[in-house]
C-alpha cells in the first residue's frame, strides 16, 4: 500500500503536504504512512480512496478478479449503471438476450 500512496499522490502531481491538508492532519502524519511507520487508520484510507475516486480495496491492493454471471444477476443485488441511472430488470434482460444472439446462443 505504500507504494500505492505515493503513486497516486505523484500521479497528480501532489506533495506531502497536499494530502495532509486532504486528511485534515499533519504533514508529517501523512509522510509516516508513506514511509510505512505509521497505518493510516480506517478514516484516512476511506478519505484517500475517495479523493482519488477509488474503492478501498484497489488503495490496499485488494483487487479480486471474479467471474460475474450477468444471466443469474437480480437487478436488486447489485447496482449496474449506465450514464449515472440504474439498469432495470427489463434492460439487463435485454442485453442478456442481446449478447446471446450475438453469440449464436438460444
Amino acid at each position: 500500500m505504500l507504494e500505492q500512496l505515493i503513486e497516486l499522490r505523484k500521479c497528480k502531481k501532489l506533495t506531502i503536504q497536499n494530502m495532509a491538508d486532504v486528511l485534515g492532519i499533519a504533514k508529517s502524519t501523512y509522510a509516516s504512512y508513506e514511509s510505512g511507520y505509521r497505518q493510516p487508520p480506517t478514516d484516512a484510507l476511506i478519505k484517500i480512496a475517495d479523493f482519488f475516486n477509488i474503492s478501498l480495496d484497489t488503495l490496499v491492493n485488494r483487487d479480486f478478479a471474479s467471474d460475474i454471471h450477468l444471466d443469474k444477476m437480480h437487478t436488486k443485488d447489485c447496482r449496474l449503471l449506465i450514464d449515472d441511472e440504474k439498469l432495470t430488470a427489463d434492460e439487463l434482460k435485454e442485453i442478456i438476450a442481446f449478447i446471446k444472439v450475438k453469440r449464436g446462443l438460444p
